[in-house]
Protein backbone atom coordinates (compact mmCIF):
# COMPACT_ATOMS: atom_id res chain seq x y z
CA UNK A 1 0.00 0.00 0.00
CA UNK A 2 1.34 3.29 -1.31
CA UNK A 3 1.12 6.27 1.64
CA UNK A 4 1.16 9.29 -0.56
CA UNK A 5 2.99 12.29 1.75
CA UNK A 6 2.01 16.90 1.35
CA UNK A 7 4.94 18.12 -0.81
CA UNK A 8 4.47 21.54 1.25
CA UNK A 9 7.12 22.16 3.77
CA UNK A 10 6.23 23.22 6.72
CA UNK A 11 8.80 26.05 8.24
CA UNK A 12 11.03 25.63 10.94
CA UNK A 13 9.62 26.49 14.21
CA UNK A 14 11.28 29.99 15.54
CA UNK A 15 10.89 31.13 18.88
CA UNK A 16 9.80 34.23 20.42
CA UNK A 17 13.14 36.19 20.91
CA UNK A 18 13.74 35.17 16.46
CA UNK A 19 9.87 36.35 15.82
CA UNK A 20 11.42 39.76 18.45
CA UNK A 21 14.18 40.22 15.99
CA UNK A 22 12.79 39.79 12.55
CA UNK A 23 10.42 41.97 13.52
CA UNK A 24 12.30 45.04 14.68
CA UNK A 25 14.76 44.44 11.74
CA UNK A 26 11.75 44.75 9.30
CA UNK A 27 10.79 47.73 10.81
CA UNK A 28 14.04 49.81 11.89
CA UNK A 29 15.65 48.32 8.49
CA UNK A 30 19.22 46.97 10.60
CA UNK A 31 21.29 44.19 8.65
CA UNK A 32 22.53 41.21 10.02
CA UNK A 33 24.20 41.11 12.49
CA UNK A 34 20.99 42.76 14.19
CA UNK A 35 21.98 45.84 16.63
CA UNK A 36 18.84 45.99 19.05
CA UNK A 37 18.32 49.46 19.80
CA UNK A 38 18.80 50.93 23.46
CA UNK A 39 15.38 50.92 24.43
CA UNK A 40 14.44 47.48 22.52
CA UNK A 41 17.69 46.41 24.64
CA UNK A 42 16.38 47.81 27.74
CA UNK A 43 12.60 47.32 27.73
CA UNK A 44 12.64 43.76 28.37
CA UNK A 45 15.39 42.65 30.52
CA UNK A 46 15.87 38.73 29.53
CA UNK A 47 15.84 37.36 33.17
CA UNK A 48 14.64 33.77 31.99
CA UNK A 49 15.26 31.91 28.76
CA UNK A 50 12.02 31.35 26.42
CA UNK A 51 10.46 28.38 26.10
CA UNK A 52 10.68 26.49 22.75
CA UNK A 53 7.63 27.10 21.04
CA UNK A 54 5.28 25.19 19.10
CA UNK A 55 5.13 25.36 15.72
CA UNK A 56 2.29 27.04 14.47
CA UNK A 57 0.57 27.12 11.13
CA UNK A 58 2.04 29.67 8.55
CA UNK A 59 -1.82 31.34 8.13
CA UNK A 60 -2.00 32.08 11.71
CA UNK A 61 -0.12 34.60 12.37
CA UNK A 62 1.46 35.00 16.31
CA UNK A 63 -0.57 36.46 18.66
CA UNK A 64 2.56 38.14 20.55
CA UNK A 65 3.86 39.00 17.38
CA UNK A 66 0.62 40.81 16.20
CA UNK A 67 0.75 42.86 19.36
CA UNK A 68 4.58 44.10 18.90
CA UNK A 69 3.52 45.15 15.46
CA UNK A 70 0.70 47.18 16.63
CA UNK A 71 2.45 48.43 19.67
CA UNK A 72 1.97 52.79 19.84
CA UNK A 73 5.27 53.86 17.49
CA UNK A 74 5.98 56.69 19.81
CA UNK A 75 6.65 54.35 22.66
CA UNK A 76 8.67 52.46 20.49
CA UNK A 77 9.96 55.02 18.23
CA UNK A 78 11.02 57.13 21.54
CA UNK A 79 14.66 56.27 22.34
CA UNK A 80 16.37 56.34 25.91
CA UNK A 81 17.35 59.83 27.48
CA UNK A 82 20.49 58.43 28.32
CA UNK A 83 21.12 56.93 25.11
CA UNK A 84 19.98 60.04 23.93
CA UNK A 85 22.71 61.95 25.86
CA UNK A 86 25.21 59.58 25.09
CA UNK A 87 24.78 59.83 21.31
CA UNK A 88 24.29 63.50 20.92
CA UNK A 89 26.40 66.03 22.19
CA UNK A 90 24.33 69.18 21.47
CA UNK A 91 26.28 70.61 17.89
CA UNK A 92 24.90 73.79 18.55
CA UNK A 93 26.89 74.67 21.33
CA UNK A 94 29.96 73.04 19.87
CA UNK A 95 28.86 74.85 16.74
CA UNK A 96 29.16 78.25 18.64
CA UNK A 97 32.17 80.37 16.63
CA UNK A 98 32.63 81.97 19.98
CA UNK A 99 34.03 79.14 21.65
CA UNK A 100 37.06 78.21 18.39
CA UNK A 101 37.09 81.14 16.19
CA UNK A 102 36.42 84.06 18.82
CA UNK A 103 39.62 86.32 18.20
CA UNK A 104 41.35 87.19 21.07
CA UNK A 105 41.22 90.57 22.74
CA UNK A 106 44.50 92.26 22.64
CA UNK A 107 45.97 92.79 25.85
CA UNK A 108 45.48 96.11 27.72
CA UNK A 109 48.37 98.37 27.77
CA UNK A 110 49.62 98.55 31.55
CA UNK A 111 49.62 101.94 32.72
CA UNK A 112 53.01 103.37 33.98
CA UNK A 113 54.53 102.23 37.17
CA UNK A 114 54.48 105.70 39.41
CA UNK A 115 57.23 106.85 41.65
CA UNK A 116 57.10 106.47 45.41
CA UNK A 117 56.38 110.02 45.59
CA UNK A 118 53.24 109.33 43.45
CA UNK A 119 52.43 106.80 45.36
CA UNK A 120 52.31 108.36 48.49
CA UNK A 121 50.54 111.70 47.17
CA UNK A 122 47.58 109.26 45.57
CA UNK A 123 47.88 106.97 49.42
CA UNK A 124 47.34 110.79 50.66
CA UNK A 125 44.71 111.44 48.59
CA UNK A 126 42.23 108.69 49.08
CA UNK A 127 42.56 108.82 52.41
CA UNK A 128 42.19 112.59 52.78
CA UNK A 129 39.17 113.22 54.93
CA UNK A 130 37.95 116.86 56.29
CA UNK A 131 38.26 116.69 59.82
CA UNK A 132 35.32 118.67 60.34
CA UNK A 133 32.58 119.49 58.64
CA UNK A 134 31.61 122.79 56.84
CA UNK A 135 30.41 125.67 59.09
CA UNK A 136 27.97 127.64 57.47
CA UNK A 137 28.88 131.67 57.46
CA UNK A 138 26.18 133.26 59.93
CA UNK A 139 26.53 137.08 60.74
CA UNK A 140 23.26 136.93 62.68
CA UNK A 141 25.26 134.78 64.82
CA UNK A 142 28.20 136.85 65.07
CA UNK A 143 25.99 139.93 65.58
CA UNK A 144 24.08 138.46 68.19
CA UNK A 145 27.21 137.18 70.29
CA UNK A 146 28.95 140.50 69.93
CA UNK A 147 26.11 142.41 71.59
CA UNK A 148 24.95 140.01 74.63
CA UNK A 149 28.62 139.92 75.09
CA UNK A 150 28.74 143.73 75.19
CA UNK A 151 25.87 143.40 77.58
CA UNK A 152 27.30 141.43 80.13
CA UNK A 153 30.28 143.41 80.12
CA UNK A 154 28.78 146.57 80.60
CA UNK A 155 26.09 145.32 83.32
CA UNK A 156 29.18 143.64 85.52
CA UNK A 157 30.70 146.68 86.44
CA UNK A 158 26.49 147.83 87.92
CA UNK A 159 25.89 144.89 89.90
CA UNK A 160 24.83 141.18 90.06
CA UNK A 161 21.07 142.62 89.53
CA UNK A 162 22.28 143.92 85.67
CA UNK A 163 23.94 140.56 85.45
CA UNK A 164 21.42 138.85 86.66
CA UNK A 165 18.69 140.63 84.29
CA UNK A 166 21.71 140.19 80.92
CA UNK A 167 21.35 136.40 81.69
CA UNK A 168 17.43 136.33 81.87
CA UNK A 169 17.91 138.15 78.29
CA UNK A 170 19.78 135.18 76.59
CA UNK A 171 17.82 132.53 78.91
CA UNK A 172 14.60 133.66 77.27
CA UNK A 173 15.95 133.47 74.18
CA UNK A 174 16.36 130.45 74.42
CA UNK A 175 13.65 129.14 76.03
CA UNK A 176 11.98 130.37 72.96
CA UNK A 177 13.50 129.17 70.31
CA UNK A 178 15.44 125.94 71.49
CA UNK A 179 12.45 123.27 70.53
CA UNK A 180 12.59 124.69 67.65
CA UNK A 181 16.06 124.55 67.05
CA UNK A 182 15.55 121.14 67.99
CA UNK A 183 12.03 120.39 66.55
CA UNK A 184 10.77 118.54 69.82
CA UNK A 185 7.28 117.47 70.52
CA UNK A 186 4.98 119.68 73.00
CA UNK A 187 6.92 122.88 72.04
CA UNK A 188 4.96 125.18 74.25
CA UNK A 189 4.94 123.28 77.24
CA UNK A 190 9.01 122.98 76.71
CA UNK A 191 9.39 126.21 76.79
CA UNK A 192 6.68 126.48 80.08
CA UNK A 193 9.63 123.95 81.79
CA UNK A 194 13.00 125.73 80.08
CA UNK A 195 11.21 129.30 81.63
CA UNK A 196 10.87 127.74 85.12
CA UNK A 197 14.02 126.13 84.92
CA UNK A 198 15.86 129.28 84.01
CA UNK A 199 14.08 131.68 86.75
CA UNK A 200 14.40 129.16 89.70
CA UNK A 201 18.72 128.76 88.53
CA UNK A 202 19.15 133.08 88.40
CA UNK A 203 16.59 133.39 91.43
CA UNK A 204 19.04 131.35 93.46
CA UNK A 205 21.91 133.19 92.61
CA UNK A 206 20.84 136.39 92.92
CA UNK A 207 19.23 135.40 96.63
CA UNK A 208 22.21 134.49 97.41
CA UNK A 209 24.09 137.32 98.98
CA UNK A 210 27.31 135.29 101.23
CA UNK A 211 29.93 133.06 100.01
CA UNK A 212 29.04 130.47 98.32
CA UNK A 213 26.98 131.88 96.36
CA UNK A 214 26.45 128.95 94.58
CA UNK A 215 24.91 126.60 97.74
CA UNK A 216 21.63 126.66 96.34
CA UNK A 217 22.17 126.19 92.18
CA UNK A 218 22.24 122.20 92.78
CA UNK A 219 18.95 122.39 94.56
CA UNK A 220 17.49 124.42 91.80
CA UNK A 221 18.89 122.41 88.99
CA UNK A 222 16.95 119.51 90.35
CA UNK A 223 14.09 121.06 90.45
CA UNK A 224 14.11 121.83 87.10
CA UNK A 225 15.08 118.59 86.08
CA UNK A 226 11.81 117.19 88.75
CA UNK A 227 9.67 119.58 86.41
CA UNK A 228 11.05 118.31 83.53
CA UNK A 229 10.24 114.69 83.84
CA UNK A 230 6.70 115.46 85.39
CA UNK A 231 6.28 117.11 81.86
CA UNK A 232 6.73 114.15 80.04
CA UNK A 233 4.68 111.92 82.71
CA UNK A 234 1.78 114.61 81.72
CA UNK A 235 2.11 114.07 77.91
CA UNK A 236 -1.04 112.57 76.42
CA UNK A 237 0.32 111.93 72.68
CA UNK A 238 1.87 109.09 72.85
CA UNK A 239 5.29 110.68 74.60
CA UNK A 240 6.75 110.01 71.22
CA UNK A 241 10.69 111.05 71.15
CA UNK A 242 10.66 110.42 75.09
CA UNK A 243 14.47 110.51 75.28
CA UNK A 244 15.26 112.62 72.63
CA UNK A 245 12.60 115.09 74.57
CA UNK A 246 13.98 114.70 78.08
CA UNK A 247 17.40 115.05 77.13
CA UNK A 248 17.25 118.41 74.99
CA UNK A 249 15.69 119.73 77.71
CA UNK A 250 18.04 119.10 80.49
CA UNK A 251 20.77 120.07 78.41
CA UNK A 252 19.07 123.31 77.92
CA UNK A 253 18.39 123.73 81.31
CA UNK A 254 22.09 122.79 82.32
CA UNK A 255 23.42 125.69 80.12
CA UNK A 256 21.17 128.07 81.53
CA UNK A 257 22.31 127.03 85.27
CA UNK A 258 26.12 127.29 83.97
CA UNK A 259 25.47 130.95 82.63
CA UNK A 260 23.66 131.59 85.78
CA UNK A 261 27.23 130.95 87.74
CA UNK A 262 28.41 134.67 86.04
CA UNK A 263 25.41 136.70 88.29
CA UNK A 264 27.87 135.59 91.48
CA UNK A 265 30.86 136.94 90.00
CA UNK A 266 30.26 140.60 90.93
CA UNK A 267 29.69 140.23 94.59
CA UNK A 268 33.75 138.40 94.20
CA UNK A 269 36.96 140.31 94.00
CA UNK A 270 37.70 141.54 90.33
CA UNK A 271 34.83 139.41 89.46
CA UNK A 272 34.13 142.39 87.10
CA UNK A 273 36.67 142.22 85.07
CA UNK A 274 36.72 138.14 84.72
CA UNK A 275 33.26 139.08 83.08
CA UNK A 276 34.79 141.69 81.12
CA UNK A 277 37.55 139.58 80.31
CA UNK A 278 35.52 136.15 79.23
CA UNK A 279 33.05 138.46 77.65
CA UNK A 280 35.77 139.87 75.35
CA UNK A 281 37.69 136.88 74.26
CA UNK A 282 33.36 135.33 73.52
CA UNK A 283 33.29 138.05 71.08
CA UNK A 284 36.56 137.58 69.32
CA UNK A 285 35.82 133.95 68.76
CA UNK A 286 32.49 134.74 67.28
CA UNK A 287 34.25 137.34 64.51
CA UNK A 288 36.76 134.00 63.91
CA UNK A 289 33.41 132.12 62.68
CA UNK A 290 33.28 135.07 59.70
CA UNK A 291 36.62 132.64 58.09
CA UNK A 292 34.58 129.34 58.38
CA UNK A 293 33.99 129.39 54.68
CA UNK A 294 37.46 129.10 54.06
CA UNK A 295 38.29 125.15 53.60
CA UNK A 296 41.91 125.73 54.33
CA UNK A 297 40.70 127.22 57.56
CA UNK A 298 38.16 125.05 58.18
CA UNK A 299 40.34 122.92 60.42
CA UNK A 300 41.68 125.50 62.44
CA UNK A 301 38.75 127.24 63.28
CA UNK A 302 38.85 126.08 67.31
CA UNK A 303 42.70 126.77 67.57
CA UNK A 304 41.67 129.97 65.94
CA UNK A 305 39.39 131.34 68.17
CA UNK A 306 41.61 130.24 71.33
CA UNK A 307 44.45 131.74 70.34
CA UNK A 308 42.19 135.25 69.31
CA UNK A 309 40.63 134.69 72.84
CA UNK A 310 43.41 134.48 74.80
CA UNK A 311 45.40 137.08 72.82
CA UNK A 312 42.45 139.50 73.75
CA UNK A 313 41.97 138.47 77.11
CA UNK A 314 45.45 139.34 77.58
CA UNK A 315 45.42 142.70 76.34
CA UNK A 316 42.21 143.65 78.29
CA UNK A 317 43.38 142.01 81.71
CA UNK A 318 47.26 143.83 81.56
CA UNK A 319 46.06 146.89 80.20
CA UNK A 320 42.69 148.11 81.51
CA UNK A 321 42.81 145.79 84.60
CA UNK A 322 45.10 144.23 87.17
CA UNK A 323 44.94 141.02 86.58
CA UNK A 324 47.62 138.69 85.51
CA UNK A 325 48.60 137.41 82.32
CA UNK A 326 48.44 133.91 82.98
CA UNK A 327 44.82 134.11 84.73
CA UNK A 328 43.77 136.55 81.63
CA UNK A 329 44.89 133.90 78.81
CA UNK A 330 43.41 131.36 80.85
CA UNK A 331 39.98 132.55 81.20
CA UNK A 332 39.99 134.22 77.39
CA UNK A 333 41.48 130.57 76.35
CA UNK A 334 38.65 128.29 77.83
CA UNK A 335 35.85 131.24 77.25
CA UNK A 336 36.77 131.27 73.50
CA UNK A 337 36.83 127.37 73.22
CA UNK A 338 33.72 126.72 74.55
CA UNK A 339 32.02 129.31 72.84
CA UNK A 340 33.13 128.24 69.77
CA UNK A 341 32.54 124.31 70.19
CA UNK A 342 28.69 125.39 70.87
CA UNK A 343 27.78 127.22 67.88
CA UNK A 344 29.66 125.01 65.89
CA UNK A 345 27.89 121.69 67.15
CA UNK A 346 24.89 123.85 66.82
CA UNK A 347 25.41 124.86 63.20
CA UNK A 348 24.91 121.22 62.07
CA UNK A 349 21.59 121.21 62.91
CA UNK A 350 19.06 121.68 60.00
CA UNK A 351 17.18 124.23 61.47
CA UNK A 352 19.79 126.24 62.28
CA UNK A 353 19.13 128.70 58.96
CA UNK A 354 16.26 130.23 60.73
CA UNK A 355 16.51 134.03 62.83
CA UNK A 356 15.39 132.79 66.10
CA UNK A 357 17.54 129.10 65.95
CA UNK A 358 20.46 131.32 65.29
CA UNK A 359 19.61 133.43 67.86
CA UNK A 360 19.21 130.50 70.21
CA UNK A 361 23.25 129.67 69.03
CA UNK A 362 24.21 132.65 70.04
CA UNK A 363 22.65 132.69 73.82
CA UNK A 364 23.66 129.09 74.33
CA UNK A 365 27.57 130.32 73.30
CA UNK A 366 27.62 132.64 75.99
CA UNK A 367 26.07 131.03 78.97
CA UNK A 368 27.54 127.76 78.12
CA UNK A 369 31.04 128.56 79.54
CA UNK A 370 29.59 130.62 83.02
CA UNK A 371 30.45 127.73 85.50
CA UNK A 372 33.73 127.51 83.57
CA UNK A 373 34.51 131.07 84.21
CA UNK A 374 33.24 131.39 87.82
CA UNK A 375 35.06 128.39 88.62
CA UNK A 376 38.77 129.78 87.10
CA UNK A 377 37.55 133.51 88.24
CA UNK A 378 37.63 132.39 92.17
CA UNK A 379 40.44 130.02 91.77
CA UNK A 380 43.08 132.51 90.59
CA UNK A 381 41.64 136.08 91.60
CA UNK A 382 39.49 134.73 94.65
Amino acid sequence: MTYVTDPTHEPPATTRAQRRRNLLQAKYGTPEPFAVPGSAATSEPSAKPDPPAKPDPPAKPDPAAKAGASAKPEESAKPDPAAKADASTKPEESAKPGASTKPEEPAKAKPPALTRSQKRAAATAEAAVDPVPEMPLQPLVTIAVLALAGLLTISAFAGPVLVAVSVALAAGVMAWGWPGLLGLPSPRVTAFVLAVGSAAAIGTVLATTSDPYLSWMPAAFAGAMLVAFVHQLARRDGRPRLVESIASTITAIAIVVSGASLVALPRTPDGDWVVAISASAVAVSALTDLVGGSRRLRAWLLPLAMLAGGVVAIVVGVVFADVGWGAAALLGVLAAGISHATRRALSMLPSINAPRSQLVSASASVLTGGLVIYVVGRYFLG
